[in-house]
């Protein structure tokens, strides 16, 4: 039974969560106007991932709320769907349900959520581009234990983002 209400805690969050992908040409927006002087921004996604994961636990912690564990066994997921944002080139939680199911399937996950951004340079804008969406706040100040985040760039070194979060027991 409990199984199942996860599950279904699952589904029910696939579908709140695709309504944040509505932001992306506001991303785009963001994105152009970096580029107006003729700015080269080099992004290392590695780095990227760390820096961003670190502001994620700081803005938690500031708030009140626990810091999140990784969960290197959701990182493949993340990975994944940012390639699948590249090759698609666009912003989007597409296939977001068979993901969570996966996820929670795999790590025995309650609940499961996720933000997506793109073409932010730095970590310290993809974190105010989320905090001033209310859906990406509300999973990233979510009741979540774990998380994961891949940057991976496209083949104009744009960065594409995807952080899963995640509640396990």
């Amino acid at each position: 039974m409990k199984k199942l209400y996860g599950k279904l805690l699952v589904i029910g969050l696939a579908f709140a969560v695709s309504m944040c992908s509505t932001s992306s040409f506001e991303e785009g927006q963001e994105y152009t106007e970096a580029l107006l002087g003729n700015e080269k921004v080099t992004v290392d996604p590695v780095s990227m991932e760390e820096e961003l994961l670190d502001l994620v636990n700081e803005h938690r912690a500031s708030i009140h709320k626990n810091v999140l564990e990784n969960s290197a066994a959701s990182y493949k997921y993340a990975e994944e769907h940012n390639q699948y944002m590249i090759a698609h080139n666009e912003l989007s939680h597409d296939n977001f349900g068979d993901r969570a199911t996966q996820i929670a399937d795999e790590t025995g996950a309650l609940v499961v959520s996720e933000n997506v951004a793109r073409y932010y340079t730095s970590a310290e804008k993809t974190l105010e581009g989320w905090l001033n969406s209310s859906s990406h706040k509300e999973a990233m100040e979510g009741d979540f234990t774990h998380t994961t985040l891949s940057v991976q760039l496209d083949k104009d070194g744009r960065p594409y983002y995807t952080q899963i979060f995640l509640k396990l027991e």
